[in-house]
C-alpha cells in the first residue's frame, strides 16, 4: 500500500510503486520512478527522471552475489535530488543533502546530513559518508569505502578497493575501500588505492597517487604521494 501525504505534489507521469511512503510537502517531478520500500521525508524534492529504490541486477557477469533483502531506501527531509539520479535500494540519505545531476549511489550506502554529491559522481555499494561532506563532479567512490565528516573531495578523484583488479577469483572476499577521516581535503585527479587510511585534517595534492597511509595533519603530493609538510 502506498502512503502518500495529501500535501505532497506528484507529477502525473511519475510511477510510484506499492510500499512507498511520501511525506508532506514533497515534490516529485516528471518521469520519476520510485520502487517499493522507499521513504521520502518531508519537503524533499525529486527532479525529472530520477530512479529511487532500484534493485541491483546482473546477467551473471559480476563476482558479487546479491541479497534478496536490503531494507528501506530513505531520502531525508529537505533533500534535493537533481535530474537523473539513480539511488539503489537499502541506501539512506540524510537531511538537507543535495544529489547532483546523474549521480549514482549503489545499495546499502549511508550518506549524512548537509552533504553535496555532485554531477556524475558514482558511489559504489556499502559505502559510508559523514555529515557536511562534499564530493565534486565525475569522482568515483569505490565500494566499502568510509568517508568522514567535513571532507572535501575535488573533481575526477578515483578510489579503488581491489588490488588484484579482478584477476583473483577470491578477491571479493578481501575488498577494502580507502578510509578518509574527518576534515580531509583531496585535490583534483587524485587516486586512492585499496585500504589506505587518510588521517584527520590531511591534504592530498592534485593528481597524487596515494599508495600508503597518510598521517593526520600532513600534506602529501606526488606519484607516489609523499609527505611534503605539516598543515
Amino acid at each position: 500500500m502506498k502512503r502518500i501525504s495529501p500535501k505532497a505534489e506528484i507529477a502525473k507521469t511519475a510511477i510510484i510503486h506499492d510500499d512507498v511512503e511520501i511525506e508532506e510537502n514533497v515534490v516529485v517531478h516528471d518521469y520519476v520512478v520510485i520502487y517499493p520500500g522507499t521513504v521520502v521525508k518531508a519537503r524533499a524534492e525529486i527532479y525529472d527522471h530520477c530512479v529511487l529504490g532500484k534493485l541491483p541486477t546482473s546477467p551473471g557477469s559480476t563476482a558479487r552475489t546479491y541479497s534478496s533483502e536490503y531494507g528501506k531506501t530513505v531520502i531525508g527531509g529537505n533533500c534535493i535530488l537533481c535530474p537523473g539520479v539513480v539511488l539503489y535500494t537499502g541506501t539512506t540519505i540524510g537531511h538537507n543533502t543535495l544529489l547532483g545531476d546523474y549521480c549514482s549511489i549503489r545499495e546499502k550506502c549511508v550518506i549524512g546530513d548537509y552533504c553535496i554529491i555532485s554531477r556524475n559522481v558514482s558511489v559504489n555499494y556499502e559505502t559510508t559518508i559523514g555529515n557536511h561532506t562534499k564530493i565534486m563532479d565525475n569522482s568515483h567512490i569505490t565500494g566499502n569505502m568510509k568517508i568522514g565528516n567535513h571532507v572535501f573531495i575535488s573533481v575526477l578523484v578515483a578510489s579503488t578497493n581491489d588490488n588484484s583488479m579482478g584477476r583473483d577469483d577470491d578477491a571479493v572476499k578481501h575488498l577494502a575501500g580507502p578510509v578518509v577521516e574527518d576534515y580531509v581535503t583531496i585535490g583534483a585527479g587524485a587516486s586512492l588505492l585499496p585500504g589506505v587510511v587518510v588521517g584527520r585534517n590531511a591534504i592530498i595534492g592534485a593528481s597524487a597517487l596515494v599508495t600508503k597511509n597518510v598521517p593526520a595533519g600532513k600534506v602529501v603530493m606526488g606519484v607516489p604521494a609523499r609527505v611534503i609538510r605539516d598543515i
